[in-house]
Formats: C-alpha cells, sequence, structure tokens
C-alpha cells in the first residue's frame, strides 16, 4: 500500500470507536492496483447484533466513499464473515489499518482455527 494511502485511511479508522480492527486487502493493499481498482476493507465490530453491524457498514461506507472519492469500496465484516479463506487471507495478506487492544490477539487465533479446520476437512474429504 502506497504511504499517501495510508496516511488517509489510517486516520480515519482511529476515529471509529465502533471499529476495533480494521484491515486494508486485495490489490490496494498489495501495491497493485489499477484505475478501476476498488477498495477492499475488512473490519471486526466486536458485535452480534445485525442491526448494528448493518448501520456500522452504511455508516463507514458513506464515509469512506467521500474520503476516498469513490463508491468502489467494499466492506467485509469479519464479525460475521462465513467463508474461512477470505478472513485467512485478509489478515495474512491485509495491512492492518487498526487495532484495539486485546482484539488482534482474540481476533486472529479464532480465524486461524477456523481456517486451519476448514482445511484440514477439505484435505480429508478430497477424491483421490
Amino acid at each position: 500500500m502506497n504511504s499517501a494511502l495510508q496516511e488517509k485511511i489510517s486516520p480515519f479508522f482511529i476515529h471509529e470507536p465502533s471499529v476495533k480492527l480494521a484491515y486494508l486487502f486485495g490489490s490496494q493493499a498489495v501495491g497493485n492496483a489499477g484505475p478501476t481498482s476498488d477498495y477492499d476493507f475488512a473490519i471486526y465490530l466486536d458485535s452480534k447484533d445485525p442491526k448494528k453491524l448493518f448501520e456500522v457498514k452504511a455508516h463507514l461506507l458513506d464515509k469512506l466513499s467521500l474520503l476516498l472519492k469513490s463508491d468502489n469500496i467494499d466492506i467485509v465484516l469479519l464479525d460475521s464473515a462465513k467463508k474461512p479463506e477470505l478472513k485467512y487471507a485478509i489478515i495474512t495478506k491485509g495491512v492492518l489499518l487498526k487495532e484495539v487492544e486485546p482484539y488482534r490477539v482474540l481476533v486472529e487465533p479464532q480465524i486461524l482455527n477456523e481456517y486451519f479446520d476448514f482445511k484440514m476437512c477439505l484435505e480429508k474429504n478430497k477424491v483421490h
């Protein structure tokens, strides 16, 4: 990720108290974004309330759209995301933008365990 982009978005998440963890992932994070590339963010809110998750996601999409001057923004809610391989890619290849302690040490091991259980299950059921 280029430093200008990081300087723009890191302070944004610092001022969002409901966001406990924030990551940028995908092409913008690895530095090979093109002119039509979207911005992929993953956030953790420490909430199970679907209404709160929806409201915060809508709020963040609105604010990030204004900040980045783009409507091409995706947000994955780590609180409710179902795909272990996506969550694994986010925490291993994404750029951490915000961390409120102790959430990273609580959330990332859960994601890793879920991913490796999923991977082991796939390998076990693989047709030879």
